[in-house]
């Protein structure tokens, strides 16, 4: 059990906590708190209790709630906070599907702990200075809750550094050694490397997008840039003509050759490209292919980036456009939080324009359940997915 101090917060500043969101600023704290980072705090405003978090003077966002309840934090909290999720979330999961994100940090209430589930393997991120102290606490909750053969941690995240944490630890918290795990998705099955692949491994959050694509696949050649350890190619492959996945890592194109044998589809080495995707869809000749999908990694980790990202997902959107037949289909996708919804519709609306089309929004889509964001904090709305079609002017 970690060791709750106590720590008064400015009446005026109550509101917003109270209203959902899980932040506090350091501007609402009264005075300088003589508390050292990490802390577990009890959060008061005079005499009200407001809930309890943890404290970090390293940035703005000086408290993070953890539970409105005057309760003890320790294993039993989080294992009893895991087992609702569990319940919650796997009452929701698709058939033939055995990997989710388990715990989806403040939207889960959890704020700095990211958990996904592999079959029986759980992955954790830490993110912050105080979950990162709680991370005894928080495995071995993880284990009474979903009683996992392994616990891999991947707190190897640039984000760590704003909370004053110096280290990106990977390794095994809890069980046996495992590097990789093969997962079932909507029946299609995926090798997950834990240990190396990027963020925990896999891109859980667009398991239903990639479902819903396949309508729109059936017959058509189709190019998926930035297509990682081929999601969204093995999901196509089942029903389109001719799939080609490009992605800069050459590690992340053997995974995707590996998917598809493993879906007992076809492999043919030149629909496998390791190459820049901007190299490619600028070398790309038009009318090769009738549908591309575009799912970049996030072009802008804070807002100092937001102009360069707003450019670089204009440039890859008017070049895919350039390149697509009339009546092609693009799926352009953007994980980046900086750029919001209307962002990324302006992005898209001026792609057409820079290539003298029009687009026709054919489905727009979002993150899962299971990535869930709550209305008192939108700042957990990210995921952003189009399916449009070009048209001619």
């Amino acid at each position: 059990m970690k060791e709750i101090l106590p720590l008064q917060i400015l009446p005026e500043r109550v509101k917003n906590v109270l209203g959902g969101h899980p932040w506090i600023f350091s501007g609402a704290l009264a005075g300088k708190p003589r508390i050292p980072d990490g802390s577990v705090v009890r959060i008061l405003a005079g005499k009200q209790f407001i809930g309890v978090g943890y404290y970090n003077s390293h940035t703005d966002i000086a408290v993070r709630i953890l539970t409105m309840k005057d309760e003890p934090i320790d294993a039993g909290f989080f294992a009893e906070r895991f087992r609702l999720l569990r319940r919650r979330k796997e009452e929701w999961l698709p058939p033939r599907t055995n990997a989710y994100r388990a715990v989806f940090a403040e939207s889960d209430g959890l704020p700095g702990l990211v958990v996904d589930k592999y079959g029986d393997t759980l992955v954790a991120q830490f993110h912050t200075l105080g979950m990162d102290g709680l991370k005894s606490l928080v495995t071995e909750g993880l284990v009474k809750a979903f009683s996992p053969r392994t616990v891999v941690e991947r707190s190897d995240v640039s984000i760590r550094a704003m909370e004053g944490l110096t280290d990106k630890p990977v390794g095994i918290l809890h069980g046996t050694e495992v590097r990789e795990v093969e997962i079932e998705e909507n029946g299609f099955k995926f090798l997950v490397h834990v240990i190396e692949g990027q963020k925990t491994g896999f891109f859980l959050d667009q398991r239903d997008n990639r479902q819903a694509l396949i309508k729109y696949a059936k017959g058509r050649t189709l190019a998926n840039c930035f297509s990682y350890t081929g999601g969204f190619s093995v999901y196509a492959a089942s029903v389109a003509k001719r799939v080609v996945s490009v992605d800069i890592s050459k590690p992340a194109t053997e995974y995707c050759r590996r998917n598809f044998r493993l879906n007992g589809h076809a492999v043919n080495e030149e629909d496998f490209l390791a190459q820049d995707v901007f190299d490619f869809l600028k070398e790309m000749k038009p009318g090769a292919f009738d549908m591309i999908i575009l799912d970049p990694p996030s072009f802008a980790k804070n807002k100092k980036q937001l102009a360069n990202a707003i450019k670089a997902y204009t440039t890859i959107n008017s070049k895919a456009l350039e390149k697509l037949p009339d009546g092609g289909i693009l799926v352009s996708s953007s994980c980046t939080s900086h750029v919001d919804q209307s962002i990324f519709i302006k992005i898209l609306h001026q792609s057409s324009v820079n290539t003298r089309c029009s687009l026709k929004v054919l489905e727009s889509r979002e993150q899962p359940f299971d990535h869930p964001y709550h209305l008192s904090f939108p700042e957990g709305r990210y995921l952003k997915f189009f399916v449009l079609q070009k048209w001619a002017r």
